[in-house]
């Protein structure tokens, strides 16, 4: 498929000789492996598509308290810069995994609280993918707010923040400059949708083509769907 720049965002065409856009991607122990390489491999591949094209596309960084190696909860080690680098630089994106020991992150991250909030003033956007969702709502960026997050993490999300209004079967939610979206796999449903936002849907159509995944899934579609839960024996 082949793409016109200019059926892409105008203020991104206006921009083919800026500086790429910088993506950050918050990194801490035990974070979830597809929550962060899914929504990394979405932009990656959009950026190459960009260059071909003259435009400048994105810079990826994954950063986390203080750099170095980080374990995801899978046991891979991720490779990490400083979050602080990041104190007075221009943040696009701001992209925060989820973990299935979300509880104990919270616990343990004050510090990272903090430094969201920083952040979340500085960047132009701020997202979460699953229970990233739960870090945004801790550090108190999330209050008023319609979200999402991964669905059996439902009840102690409504648990934890009453001040939040969680919408249990979407996709992802769209609120001005937070974006959040439910487990794992749709956190690549994210990043497309920013890219369609960006750059436009034709770009967000290749992405998705060249990752053979489906063109984004409507925000509002179930995360459990009746198709899903028809392949479960009753008792299950």
């Amino acid at each position: 498929m082949s793409i016109n720049p200019m059926s892409c965002n105008p203020e991104r065409t206006e921009l083919a000789q800026a500086q790429p856009r910088s993506v950050v991607f918050v990194a801490y122990p035990r974070m979830g492996l597809l929550d962060l390489t899914g929504a990394q491999s979405v932009f990656w591949v959009a950026t190459r598509s960009l260059n071909e094209r003259g435009l400048p596309g994105y810079a990826l960084h994954t950063a986390s308290l203080d750099g170095g190696p980080i374990q995801t909860g899978e046991g891979l080690v991720v490779e990490t810069r400083r979050l602080d680098e990041w104190v007075d630089r221009p943040i696009d994106t701001l992209i925060v995994p989820g973990s299935a020991h979300i509880r104990q992150v919270m616990a343990d991250s004050a510090p990272l609280m903090d430094w969201l909030r920083i952040a979340s003033a500085i960047a132009r956007r701020t997202t979460s993918v699953c229970s990233g969702s739960f870090l945004l709502a801790r550090a108190g960026l999330l209050d008023g707010l319609r979200v999402a997050t991964h669905w059996a993490m439902a009840d102690l999300f409504e648990r934890l923040f009453p001040q939040v209004e969680l919408d249990r079967g979407a996709i992802f939610v769209r609120q001005d400059s937070v974006w959040t979206s439910a487990g794992v796999s749709a956190g690549i449903d994210l990043a497309l949708a920013l890219i369609e936002a960006d750059d436009g849907r034709e770009l967000a159509m290749q992405v998705a083509r060249r990752l053979v995944v489906h063109y984004r899934r409507p925000d509002n579609q179930e995360q459990w769907s009746p198709l899903l839960q028809s392949q479960y024996p009753a008792n299950t």
